[in-house]
């Protein structure tokens, strides 16, 4: 079946194998770097999301901002203007004001 080869035959097999596993040598490298890659990455992320600057809103509105807002907006004031005086979103003083789900 398999014969012994002789010194100047080319071992096609051998080199075929020697080759593969070279490639698959290779593409493993570079998965244990993308991995590494993308590890450092979920650290990163991790890391920004326990950042202050990334943080939702956590104070919610209090009636002392809700009258002021009323207020301000029945002297005839602007969203803009109501803005910036309260701190508050436009969005949400223009809640505050339609208070169409009854929250305010």
């Amino acid at each position: 079946m398999l014969k012994k080869l002789k010194k100047n035959e080319y071992n096609w097999t051998f080199q075929y194998i020697k080759e593969y596993n070279d490639m698959v040598a290779y593409y493993e490298k570079q998965l244990e770097e993308k991995d590494k890659t993308i590890d450092l990455l979920r650290a990163e992320n991790l890391k920004l999301k326990k950042s202050n600057k990334f943080q939702s809103k956590i104070k919610q509105i209090s009636d002392k901002d809700i009258l002021k807002i009323r207020k301000l907006k029945d002297e005839g004031k602007s969203y803009n203007f109501i803005s910036k005086e309260t701190g508050w979103s436009k969005a949400t003083i223009s809640r505050v004001i339609n208070n169409k789900s009854g929250i305010y």
